[in-house]
């Protein structure tokens, strides 16, 4: 499909304009979604999708609680003209069993990482592995063939219940070794490479002053290292609010202190390492509650794209100018004293804001990247939403018990219910069923794929089915927009294209 022109919103315009010229391009394919791009060395644009559906063969001793079993494997895509066509999706076989995919690229050589729930509350039918594990795709030839690394419990040295949970991206290091920094319960641990990738050894990594506690969760979960315009090694951590303690006060901490059971509002949290990724201290907190997914594209000497995903309108007072579900970036600078202007008071780019603010739970996850042309790229997917269902949830029809345990008996493979104290707090309450019917929407979607469907709805179930034929994954390009820095330094430039997601 060729791309259409597609304005980007921005919220609170100060030094940019009030809205950016872009277009957009719709990816076909059903149930793709949490996409994933990088830039290989010949200016091809490669994105990796996670594909979800239900199985009804149980292939893995691992799916045993229930009949149907939600499976995540990879697809990948090509672009040979900065984003405008993409090829015929393609499964990945060597990440058959993996979620979320990110990428790196350095040179000739293409790094996929994928999750993959060997155990859980949905473990993946076809997972090798029967915890939560890691696996590293690699390719030398662009993504025609790869060579897999597993990273599980034999090589990180694991307990039975400790969740495997790595960076987003690789890093690579000032004197040329390859960094991947990797979860393991509540420790941390490195992952180097000496010889691009092929071969790896594990390092302890120590995170002083920062604590999870009654959560099996370390502070490298999902997080993003990159280097500074200066060169100093950073990293974006996505941090659960409700479990995560500092021995010293957080600067600008969102002061959101409920107990929520729902990773919906984690944020993030900006590290900072001295000493080339061995130990990591916590320099502030970015954004707000529901902040998460973040990317970082370097601008020039001083400044930065951020990117990221609002999963969850977030609590008020928390300091969001634009509380919607969807993918937003703002320009943050490195100043002369070290701090980082994470700003989100104002110029606001909306890359995404297509989910209705009823339902919650999207999917977004893109990271940005720069093409050959000089455009900004970023992918993202949202849900196309079942109008019988949206009218529901407009009408918070999941407050009504019996219409809520009538849908979430409809598929298996997301059967959480909120948890007895919840009922105490109305707004937690209705908070949790909420994002509970939009999760279960979404997943029995998927589980809706293929086999013999859940038990039907009324006479409209096939209609509804058909008409929520899933993520759509669509990219956005923005053309450059000049704006004033309005630092005495006369014009600067924002310049690039865009895909969000």
């Amino acid at each position: 499909m060729s791309p259409i022109p597609y304005a980007l919103k921005v919220a609170n315009p100060e030094q940019l304009p009030s809205a950016l010229k872009g277009s957009i391009t719709r990816l076909e394919g059903n149930f793709n979604f949490k996409p994933h791009v990088g830039v290989l060395a010949n200016g091809e644009i490669v994105m990796f999708v996670a594909h979800g559906h239900a199985e009804e063969k149980i292939t893995s001793h691992n799916a045993v609680q229930s009949e149907r079993a939600l499976s995540s494997h990879v697809v990948m895509y090509r672009s040979s003209d900065d984003g405008k066509t993409w090829s015929v999706g393609r499964h990945i076989r060597e990440l058959l069993s993996g979620h979320e995919p990110s990428v790196s690229i350095f040179g000739n050589t293409l790094f996929v990482k994928v999750q993959s729930h060997g155990g859980g509350w949905y473990p993946d039918p076809y997972a090798e592995r029967d915890h939560v594990y890691a696996v590293l795709a690699r390719s030398e030839n662009g993504g025609e063939t790869f060579d897999r690394f597993i990273i599980d419990a034999e090589f990180t040295g694991a307990k039975k219940d400790d969740v495997i949970d790595c960076a987003r991206e690789i890093i690579q290091l000032k004197d040329g070794r390859l960094y991947m920094a990797i979860g393991v319960g509540n420790t941390h641990r490195a992952a180097i490479s000496a010889d691009d990738g092929k071969t790896w050894e594990m390092q302890d990594v120590e995170i002083p002053g920062c604590h999870y506690l009654e959560t099996n969760r370390a502070f490298f979960s999902e997080s993003v290292p990159f280097r500074s315009p200066s060169g100093r090694l950073m990293m974006l951590s996505r941090v659960d609010y409700s479990f995560a303690t500092f021995d010293a006060p957080l600067a600008f901490d969102p002061s959101y202190g409920k107990m929520t059971e729902s990773d919906n509002l984690d944020g993030e949290v900006l590290f900072e390492s001295k000493d080339e990724g061995m130990s990591w201290e916590p320099v502030r907190a970015v954004g707000f509650p529901s902040l998460m997914y973040p990317s970082i594209q370097l601008l020039d000497e001083s400044r930065m794209l951020f990117t990221f995903t609002v999963r969850e309108v977030p609590p008020k007072g928390t300091g969001s100018i634009h509380p919607k579900v969807g993918v937003q970036a703002v320009v943050v600078e490195e100043k002369a004293d070290g701090t980082m202007d994470f700003d989100l008071s104002k110029d606001v780019i909306v890359i995404d804001d297509c989910t209705p603010d009823a339902m919650r739970n999207a999917g977004c996850f893109g990271n940005t990247i720069t093409t050959r042309d000089g455009y900004f790229f970023t992918p993202f997917s949202y849900p196309v939403i079942d109008p019988e269902i949206l009218e529901i949830a407009n009408n918070k029809g999941y407050m009504d018990e019996a219409t809520y345990d009538h849908y979430a008996s409809m598929q298996t493979t997301y059967a959480g219910r909120y948890k007895d104290y919840v009922r105490e707090d109305s707004e937690l309450m209705e908070f949790h069923l909420r994002r509970n019917f939009s999760a279960l929407f979404l997943y029995a979607q998927c589980a809706n794929k293929g086999g013999s469907p859940p038990p039907p709805c009324g006479g409209n179930y096939r209609k509804r089915n058909r008409a929520a034929d899933v993520f759509l994954p669509r990219l956005f390009q923005s053309e450059a927009e000049r704006y004033s820095r309005q630092n005495g330094d006369g014009d600067g430039q924002l310049c690039g294209r865009g895909n969000a997601g």
